[in-house]
């Protein structure tokens, strides 16, 4: 018997994207015969997931392992983090173990063979689209994990991380164009996520700048000046699926959307013994009313590199609104982007945006 697997994907990979397997067996063409694949969680003994799948015409077998394998991924809500920090929950490493099942006749029970071959593949919650693909994906291209421009804005008061691959990185705290601190941090693992602002490390808030310098490639972070009172401070996950965030110092619009439920009832009360006229009786009660507020503004101008990057805040399922010490769930209701190519004529380009809270008011 000879059981292979003829493709697999490069790691490390995201898993949202085409995953796609394929395996090959001498026995495919039995009776009853099916394809199978277990995955196993990176420290888990029994397989967390099962699956068949046929052989097609070649005998062989494909499965695309994208959307099972992202189901066992969530996020590491790691914006306060005062040290380098791995990532336990964003990125995970699974063994897949490939197997099969026939049986000696049409009428005959199948017996099962798992684990004829096997491999391993590390994962995080990132996306490629397909015009991009190539073979396999050279994180180390970009050891920042981020489309962000390569300046950016901080403040003191804000929380600031950075997603890396690479298990050396180093940042840098500038004052009137000295440097005046520089933290190395070292990885156990490939990805960790480091900190970058004042606040996360309680130091340096004297700092006008701060370079987040990894191999081949950096970020630099002037203070944000910016003398304006409206203020609305966004982590999101981006493309790669990590934070990056964002500052928006406009005027902030709010809309509240209100659902009033009443009921009538007479303006007399016959309940009474001698029913009498009173100006202050209520003829429509209200017992229920319920509170939509809905948010919007208008960003600066800003550049196409600027532009590029925040339509990772748009697509993004996870927006948060930081308000002081905590960031508060929010979901951006824009349902279309308008995105204008000629550069030649419009170099800088504007956002309206639209959110509102994942939680609403209580209502009364």
């Amino acid at each position: 018997m000879a059981y292979s697997i003829l493709q697999q994907p490069a790691t490390p990979n995201v898993t949202n994207t085409n995953l796609v397997y394929t395996v090959s067996s001498s026995n495919a063409n039995l009776f009853q015969y099916n394809y199978l694949v277990d995955i196993y969680e990176e420290g888990v003994t029994d397989y967390s997931a099962r699956f068949k799948f046929s052989a097609n015409k070649t005998e062989s077998g494909n499965i695309d392992l994208a959307r099972p394998l992202g189901d066992y991924l969530s996020f590491d809500y790691n914006w306060k983090i005062s040290n380098s920090s791995s990532l336990d929950n964003s990125v995970e490493t699974f063994t897949v173990k490939f197997g099969e099942e026939y049986a000696s006749s049409d009428s005959s029970s199948a017996v099962t063979y798992a684990n004829q071959a096997s491999m391993s593949i590390e994962l995080f919650k990132g996306e490629v689209y397909p015009s991009e693909f190539t073979n396999g994906f050279n994180w180390t291209s970009q050891p920042i994990l981020t489309n962000s421009p390569s300046t950016q804005s901080f403040s003191a008061n804000d929380y600031l991380t950075a997603t890396v691959y690479d298990t050396n990185v180093t940042v840098k705290y500038y004052q009137t164009g000295s440097l005046t601190a520089a933290l190395d941090y070292v990885s156990a693992g490939e990805f960790s996520a480091i900190p970058i602002s004042p606040l996360n490390v309680s130091n340096y808030t004297n700092s006008d700048a701060i370079t987040l310098d990894v191999t081949g490639s950096s970020i630099r972070y002037e203070v944000d000046n910016n003398c304006r009172n409206e203020k609305q401070r966004f982590a999101f996950t981006n493309k790669f699926g990590f934070w990056d965030y964002y500052t928006n110092h406009t005027a902030l619009r709010k809309r509240s959307n209100v659902d009033r439920n009443m009921y009538s009832r007479d303006f007399v009360d016959y309940s009474q013994k001698l029913p009498t006229y009173n100006v202050s009786n209520r003829g429509a009660v209200q017992y229920y009313t319920e509170y939509t507020d809905q948010f919007e503004f208008t960003t600066d101008q800003v550049t196409a590199e600027t532009s590029q990057w925040l339509r990772d805040m748009f697509d993004s399922n996870e927006v948060y609104l930081q308000s002081g010490s905590d960031f508060i769930p929010i979901n951006i209701l824009n349902s279309a982007e308008t995105i204008v190519n000629n550069t030649a004529r419009y170099k800088n380009y504007q956002y309206t945006v639209n959110y509102r809270f994942a939680n609403n008011r209580e209502p009364r």
